[in-house]
């Protein structure tokens, strides 16, 4: 069962969702400081009985936040009936899991109209409520360091959130019963602590400001309370009432997932569920939509109508990393002109394709697709640092269709220097029990601004300017692990492109910006 991404423009605020299946809707509501990602495995059990939407919690993944200083559980409740309502879905069943279970239930409560029935798997109970100094203590802020060494705090904070109840009480009264995480699941984890960056304690607060078992009070639908074997939430489960709909789940994934999905079945939907709409523009930013191509979903972001009279500027951004990186470049260059931009496949938010090859002839055939399937049929080229180099390879395939090539601060490398990184040019980045990758891409990228080349740090080496803040280095590197399977690879195919060749043979007006 395929599992495809989107947005959709609710009032001011962009909201990004999952989607996948048919039949009756379901609302699926993640942890804090999670996303919509944590929830795809339950996604595929789930979408052969149902219409399955996904949502990231507002300040949550890749979904604004809301316009609200500290918004309380009722608040994303309310949230998420304006979400629905902008995909034009009747009614749903909500399943949430802690901070979700609270706004599932919460939801329940105050849209009952809306809601067929809810499912909480782990609603947040607290028996002894948290004063204001230990729910600051919980919730620590990320402070971006000059070292890096934030990265490998969260690594192992987000770790012992699997390891300790609270995770922030490290005694053995607090082990947590369960086992802890494979590298790949800790390595979502950061990637999602650092989406939502310093704000995470907003959202992540308001589960411990909620009126919790107060809310049975109001509730006139089916809500059921299930809780698992390993979970934290299970020690509250002897403090529900009689007459509330409890379950004890087991304690396996697939186990507890079916047992889940037979609740769910017991109150399914009403209402046909629409096709996904596609998301409309926000004053003063770009619009980000999805597109197919070869069977991977690509982010597009875009500013104007690229299908009108003016001819559009493609930017083509560097790789590792995304097009987030450009969006203060668009929103400007978007003033003057129409303004394409793509997350390259296995970068960002893109896919990647079968096989996730990493290679400037691989990238621009995408850049191809992607601008036929968006009927562009002129178009001007700019492409940054390694990003050039796909910039020159579509121009070949364009032919006339390209108007002009801007390089800016390419990535070019002289044969003798082609030799020079070909065994040097980048770290291994597979995500690794103790978190170490995230520091050896973090310094890879850094000594990459203060010496050139990077892995020959000397005097003679060392670079006239480095942007080396913490705090836009952190982004730059959130971005580039946020797939790293195709961090190596991708780094590859900057040193190994065939700059002398592949300019001699250029037929459309070039120019060179100034390195940034």
């Amino acid at each position: 069962m395929r599992i495809t991404k989107h947005f959709v423009t609710v009032g001011m605020r962009r909201v990004h969702y999952l989607r996948a299946g048919s039949g009756p809707a379901v609302a699926l509501l993640h942890a804090s400081p999670c996303s919509t990602k944590v929830m795809r495995p339950l996604m595929a059990l789930w979408a052969e009985r149902f219409t399955i939407f996904a949502f990231d919690t507002p300040g949550f993944g890749l979904s604004d936040r809301l316009p609200i200083a500290a918004p309380t559980v009722e608040d994303f409740a309310d949230a998420l009936a304006e979400t629905l309502a902008a995909l034009g879905v009747e009614q749903v069943a909500t399943y949430g899991r802690h901070t979700g279970a609270s706004i599932a239930v919460e939801f329940a409560a105050r849209h009952p109209a809306r809601t067929a029935m809810a499912l909480a798997d782990g609603f947040a109970i607290f028996p002894k409520r948290y004063t204001d100094a230990q729910l600051q203590a919980y919730l620590e802020p990320i402070v971006p360091a000059w070292d890096g060494g934030h990265l490998l705090h969260l690594w192992f904070r987000y770790r012992d959130q699997h390891v300790f109840w609270p995770w922030n009480n490290q005694t053995p009264a607090a082990r947590a019963d369960t086992d802890v995480p494979v590298p790949d699941f800790l390595h979502r984890g950061v990637v999602e602590l650092l989406e939502a960056g310093d704000d995470y304690r907003i959202g992540y607060a308001a589960p411990f400001r909620h009126r919790e078992l107060g809310v049975l009070d109001d509730l006139e639908v089916p809500v059921c309370f299930g809780n698992r074997p390993g979970d934290s939430m299970m020690l509250t489960h002897h403090l529900y009432p009689e007459r509330a709909w409890t379950a004890v789940l087991p304690r396996e994934f697939a186990a507890a997932s079916l047992a889940e999905r037979a609740i769910l079945e017991k109150h399914p939907a009403r209402g046909t569920v629409p096709p996904a709409p596609r998301c409309a523009p926000l004053p003063g930013r770009s619009t980000t939509n999805f597109v197919d191509i070869d069977g991977a979903q690509v982010l597009v972001r875009s500013v104007g109508d690229a299908g009108g009279a003016d001819t559009p500027l493609l930017l083509i951004h560097h790789a590792p990393g995304s097009t987030v990186l450009y969006e203060s470049f668009l929103a400007q260059a978007g003033r003057e002109h129409p303004v394409l931009a793509f997350d390259l496949p296995g970068h960002g938010e893109s896919d990647p394709l079968p096989g996730n090859p990493q290679d400037v002839g691989t990238w621009a055939d995408v850049a191809e697709k992607v601008l036929a399937r968006l009927g562009v049929a002129q178009v001007r080229l700019r492409g940054h640092n390694g990003g050039a180099a796909v910039a020159v390879e579509l121009a070949h395939r364009l032919g006339a269709r390209a108007l002009e090539v801007t390089l800016d601060a390419p990535f070019f490398l002289a044969d003798a220097d082609r030799a020079r990184f070909a065994s040097g040019y980048a770290p291994e980045v597979t995500p690794t029990w103790d978190g170490s990758h995230w520091l050896r891409a973090w310094h890879h990228l850094r000594d990459a601004e203060l010496w050139w080349p990077w892995f020959e740090r000397t005097r003679g080496n060392a670079r006239a300017t480095a942007r080396i803040d913490p705090a836009e280095l952190t982004l730059r590197v959130r971005e580039a692990m946020k797939q790293p399977t195709s961090y190596e690879s991708a780094w590859r195919a900057n040193v190994g492109y065939a700059w002398r060749e592949r300019l001699a043979g250029l037929r459309v007006p070039l120019r060179l910006a100034a390195a940034a």
